[in-house]
């Protein structure tokens, strides 16, 4: 009962942190479930939860998504998601970890090198959805990749959401392919679904009330800090393992 009470409260948080900036709130919520959840289980379990509170976001705010874009990233998702699958439970993560942020920090302040805007919807929706069935937590990467500067604030929030409940669907359908079965964390994630649900309600409210430019600062720095701490990981598993 304590795991289920603390791990509502913490998706609570972190959902309406993401509701009202678009990401963090996956990472930290991964963060968090680290320390309470055994390790064989935490990125299949991580992936069930944010697709509730994913899915909670795009029903809190539904016209706000660019199907456009949506489409073409859904194939590429599959086709990802079936590629790296049988990899999923295999692949090192600290140097996809460390690559992973410094290719948002790179995105983030210097996104015209890598001509972000010009990657098809498809070829993100592939790599992003490869990358979150071993990092676990990708919303970071997501955004770097969306067009932002040409969308309004709430169509990245809503885009964003809607590319997550897709890649976090694939991620609990591949571990459900693997044998990982969740039925005996019922109780937790129901918890953390009705949670969710009120985190992004008050989310939504928040974001409403923040002028655009300083969205848009608030998102830089906050993928900045995100990227960061990935590279800290990964450095800091990679010279443990070398010890």
């Amino acid at each position: 009962m304590t795991l289920v009470l603390l791990l509502s409260l913490a998706a609570f948080i972190t959902s309406s942190i993401t509701a009202a900036t678009g990401i963090g709130g996956g990472v930290v919520l991964l963060a968090l479930m680290a320390q309470l959840v055994p390790p064989a289980i935490l990125i299949p379990l991580h992936g069930a939860a944010q697709l509730m509170s994913n899915t909670n976001r795009v029903l809190v705010q539904p016209k706000f998504i660019n199907w456009a874009y949506i489409k073409p990233f859904l194939l590429g998702s599959i086709v990802g998601g079936a590629l790296i699958t049988p990899l999923a439970l295999y692949m090192p993560v600290p140097v996809g970890q460390v690559l992973l942020g410094l290719f948002i920090v790179l995105a983030t302040w210097k996104s015209a090198w890598l001509r972000l805007a010009h990657w098809p919807p498809a070829a993100s929706g592939g790599i992003t959805t490869g990358l979150s069935l071993v990092l676990g937590a990708t919303g970071p990467l997501v955004m770097s990749v969306l067009p932002k500067s040409a969308w309004e604030r709430q169509v990245v929030v809503g885009t964003h959401g809607m590319a997550m409940v897709i890649q976090h669907g694939i991620k609990v359908i591949a571990f459900s392919s693997l044998n990982v079965s969740l039925v005996e964390y019922w109780p937790l994630l129901l918890g953390i679904g009705l949670a969710t649900l009120a985190g992004n309600l008050m989310g939504a409210r928040l974001l409403t009330r923040v002028p655009e430019e300083k969205f848009t600062l608030i998102l830089n720095w906050l993928l900045t800090a995100l990227a960061l701490r990935l590279v800290y990981q990964g450095i800091s598993a990679l010279l443990t393992a070398s010890n």
